[in-house]
């Protein structure tokens, strides 16, 4: 009987963990495969909704189920691309919100949920270390939460 008592919290808390983690995954992609994708979003912008502050850009794809939401606001808020004024200040670094000219050039990377691919980002690194973290957190089946901090 006393074994029983301990295993059971044991498999209780394995099976929560099991049930909350996923395959959520921020996925590296090649210097190649940066570059093809960088050449496809500058081609393709407007397929995608894009959201941006100082350090970071998120690209999230219109016309699938999935959504990537992020902070909104003006303190720690990101800002949405709404034409094509605001998608070419970004590319040549000239937007008045921070610092986004230090992020496009910089590798892009997948943002992986539950073997769902969900979108991209680009965030700027200093000298091999990150210039903060991120991370993804699930909402719902189709909706994911973007962490920056």
């Amino acid at each position: 009987m006393t074994y029983i008592k301990c295993i059971s919290p044991m498999l209780i808390l394995y099976l929560l963990a099991m049930g909350c983690s996923g395959n959520n995954s921020i996925k590296d992609l090649s210097e190649s495969e940066s570059k093809a994708i960088q050449q496809e979003l500058l081609d393709t912008w407007a397929d995608y909704d894009i959201h941006y502050r100082g350090g970071i850009i998120v690209f999230d794809l219109k016309n699938d189920n999935k959504k990537i939401l992020v902070p909104r606001g003006n303190l720690s808020g990101f800002y949405t691309v709404k034409d094509q004024e605001t998608w070419t200040q970004i590319v040549n670094g000239t937007t008045p919100h921070n610092s986004t000219n230090m992020v496009w050039g910089e590798p892009i990377q997948e943002i992986w949920v539950n073997n769902q691919f969900y979108g991209y980002v680009i965030y700027y690194v200093v000298d091999h270390y990150w210039q903060g973290s991120l991370g993804v957190w699930v909402v719902d089946d189709n909706t994911v939460w973007l962490i920056w901090h």
